[in-house]
C-alpha cells in the first residue's frame, strides 16, 4: 500500500471514529429521555440504562458516520485538488478508492459484530433494567398516561389524578378467581406494594363494583391483589445470531412456546412455532443485510464525495443519506412483512436483502463512473459517436 493510500484510510477511520462517537452519544441521549418518559428511571439507573443503550445506539450510527467519513475525506481531497494531482501524476483514480473499500469491510465488519451478540444483549439487559423498579414504573405510568395495563395479570385501570401512593377516580376492569369480569369504580383509592412477595394492593374507598360473577358486594371498600410480571420473555430481537438460527431450527426453544399453557391445543402450538420460525429467519436476516448495506454505503459516500467537489459536502452528506433511508425504510418494512408470513417465510427472505444489494451496487456504480467515465468525457464522447479519440 502507498504513502498516499495509508493516510486516506488513516483519515477515513479517524472522521469515522470521531463520527461514529458523536452520533452514538446523541442516540443514546435521546433513548435514554424517552426511558425516562416511560419508565421513570432514577439517576443512577439512567447512567446505566445510557451504557447499556451505547451498543443499539452505535448500531444505528454505523451507517450514518460510514456515510460522513467517506463524504468528507474523499471531498476534501477533490476540492483541495488532489485528485487532480494525481491524475496528473500519473495515478489512476480507480486505484484511490483502494481504502474505501477497506473502509467498507471494516464498517460492515462492525455491522456485523454488533448484530450478532451486543446489540441484542445489551438491548436485552436494558429491557429488565427498565422493568426491574415495578414499584416506580407502575406510578411513572399512571402520572404520565393516566393508565396501566398487565396483559399477563388480566389487570387494567384508569386513574383521573396520582397524588403520592393516593388514587384520585381510579376505575378497574380485571378478572376474578372464578372468572368473571369485575368492573370497579371509586373516587378514592390507596396503592401499596409488598416487595417480598412482588404484590401490588389497591384500596378502593366507595366504590361501585359491577362483577359478573356476583361474588363481591355491590358497593364498599373494595381490596384488590395482583402479582406483578417481572419476567421478561426474551423476543428474537433480543436473541444473538447463534441463538436465532437455534431457534429457526428448533422454535420449541424459544419462550413463547414454552410460556404456553399446559393444556394449549396442537393447533396453538403449531402456530406459535411457525410464528417463532418466522421471525427469527426474518431478524436473522434482516441483520445480515444490513450489514451489507453499511458496506454499500461507504462505497456511495465517496463517491459522491469526489463527485460534488469545491465545497458542496453537505450537499455529498444529504444525498448519501437518501439511499442509506431508504435501505434502512425498506429492510424494516419487508422484515416486518416476512415476521408475518408464518406459513412459507423463506421465499419472501430475498426481499430482505434486495434493498442493501441496491446500494451496494450503486455505490460500485458511482465509483466505475468516476473512475472510468467522469475522468475521461471527452474520449468517451468520441467513441460513442464513433470517432477516434
Amino acid at each position: 500500500m502507498r504513502i498516499l493510500h495509508r493516510y486516506i484510510l488513516k483519515e477515513m477511520l479517524k472522521t469515522l471514529a470521531l463520527g461514529l462517537a458523536s452520533v452514538t452519544a446523541v442516540v443514546a441521549f435521546g433513548m435514554v429521555l424517552r426511558a425516562l418518559e416511560d419508565h421513570g428511571l432514577g439517576p443512577f439507573t439512567s447512567l446505566l440504562y445510557m451504557v447499556l443503550s451505547m451498543p443499539k445506539a452505535a448500531y444505528f450510527a454505523l451507517p450514518l458516520a460510514a456515510v460522513l467519513a467517506g463524504t468528507l475525506v474523499y471531498g476534501r481531497l477533490a476540492a483541495q485538488n488532489e485528485v487532480m494531482a494525481c491524475r496528473a501524476s500519473g495515478i489512476p483514480l480507480w486505484s484511490l478508492f483502494w481504502p474505501t473499500i477497506l473502509l467498507a469491510l471494516v464498517a460492515s465488519g462492525g455491522a456485523f459484530f454488533l448484530a450478532a451478540w451486543p446489540l441484542p444483549a445489551s438491548a436485552y439487559a436494558a429491557k429488565r433494567l427498565a422493568l426491574a423498579d415495578i414499584e416506580r414504573l407502575f406510578f411513572t405510568r399512571l402520572a404520565s398516561t393516566g393508565r396501566i395495563r398487565l396483559k399477563d395479570a388480566n389487570f387494567q385501570m384508569t386513574v383521573d389524578r396520582v397524588v403520592g401512593d393516593m388514587l384520585y377516580g381510579p376505575t378497574l376492569k380485571y378478572r376474578g378467581r372464578e372468572g368473571g369480569q369485575t368492573y370497579c369504580y371509586a373516587p378514592f383509592g390507596r396503592v401499596s406494594f409488598d416487595r417480598e412477595h412482588n404484590r401490588v394492593k389497591l384500596a378502593l374507598w366507595e366504590a361501585v363494583v359491577v362483577d359478573e360473577a356476583h361474588a363481591v358486594p355491590v358497593r364498599g371498600t373494595h381490596a384488590v391483589g395482583l402479582t406483578l410480571p417481572t419476567a421478561v420473555p426474551r423476543e428474537e430481537d433480543d436473541l444473538a445470531l447463534w441463538r436465532l438460527m437455534a431457534w429457526q431450527r428448533r422454535p420449541e426453544l424459544a419462550d413463547r412456546v414454552r410460556g404456553l399453557p399446559e393444556d394449549a391445543s396442537d393447533m396453538a402450538i403449531v402456530n406459535a412455532k411457525n410464528k417463532v420460525r418466522a421471525r427469527a429467519m426474518a431478524d436473522l436476516h434482516g441483520r445480515l443485510a444490513a450489514a451489507i448495506g453499511c458496506f454499500g454505503l461507504v462505497l456511495v459516500g465517496a463517491g459522491l464525495g469526489v463527485y460534488f467537489h469545491s465545497g458542496h459536502l453537505l450537499t455529498a452528506f444529504g444525498v448519501g443519506l437518501v439511499p442509506w433511508m431508504w435501505a434502512v425504510g425498506a429492510t424494516m418494512f419487508i422484515t416486518a412483512r416476512v415476521a408475518r408470513e408464518y406459513a412459507h417465510p423463506e421465499d419472501l427472505v430475498w426481499l430482505i436483502w434486495a434493498p442493501n444489494l441496491q446500494v451496494v451496487a450503486l455505490g460500485l456504480a458511482i465509483l466505475a463512473y468516476l473512475s472510468w467515465v467522469w475522468t475521461s468525457p471527452l474520449r468517451l464522447r468520441d467513441l460513442l459517436r464513433g470517432r477516434r479519440p
